[in-house]
């Protein structure tokens, strides 16, 4: 079941030049040392197998999410950035279904993420969407904090 995005929002396809926004959303949501560079956001928008969509919200981008496909059936979710005052609204919901319509019509049947394992709200929202949890990675954040590996059959 579809969550319904909220009035004016829509999403669309990511493109190079939202670049700028999309590095200062990814610099909200995250620390500095694992934040994403311009050029790593570069990188997965052009990248072929890559799908990045964009939610925007009277013309402004607020929020993201970029997903590849990796493997013959199994795509990575890379991130999922909403800006603070348009979460809990359903666009980070939507941004994912997207991306995992993006995977199945490649033919993707399984989706991969990764979360801080203290990053307790990512956690319960990824569980809501199917995901579970199926490794431990150690020192997966720059060496600092661990993550949880998650998969979710499509």
């Amino acid at each position: 079941m579809r969550v319904p995005l909220p009035p004016g929002v829509s999403i669309r396809d990511a493109r190079v030049s939202d670049l700028a926004r999309l590095h200062e959303i990814d610099a909200l949501c995250f620390d500095r040392d694992i934040a994403f560079s311009r050029a790593e956001l570069l990188f997965y928008l052009r990248h072929a197998r890559s799908h990045a969509k964009a939610a925007e919200r009277m013309g402004t981008v607020v929020g993201f999410a970029i997903g590849r496909v990796e493997g013959e059936f199994h795509g990575h979710l890379i991130t999922l950035d909403v800006v603070p005052e348009a979460r809990r609204a359903g666009i980070g919901t939507a941004l994912v279904e997207v991306v995992h319509d993006e995977f199945r019509r490649a033919g993707v049947f399984l989706a991969v993420l990764e979360v801080d394992v203290t990053n307790t709200g990512a956690l319960r929202f990824y569980e809501k969407l199917g995901y579970e949890r199926v490794e431990t990675l150690r020192g997966y954040y720059r060496g600092r904090s661990d993550a949880y590996r998650m998969a979710c059959f499509l």
